[in-house]
């Protein structure tokens, strides 16, 4: 169980941050940046995981 959370930790954050924009924009919270700046980071890395974890499962 714990392979399959960290194999999915990165999708699920990015597709987490991408929903909170979207929810944010649906709503009207756009001119707030602090809204904005916390579906980025969790974007981010979300990305920066995902990567990470594909680099750490291949073999060269």
């Amino acid at each position: 169980m714990k392979n399959l959370i960290n194999t999915y930790l990165g999708v699920a954050l990015v597709l987490a941050g991408a929903l909170l924009l979207i929810v944010s924009y649906l709503s009207g919270f756009t001119r707030y940046n602090l809204v904005l700046l916390t579906g980025l980071i969790i974007i981010v890395l979300g990305a920066v995981l995902h990567v990470r974890h594909q680099k750490k499962g291949e073999k060269y």
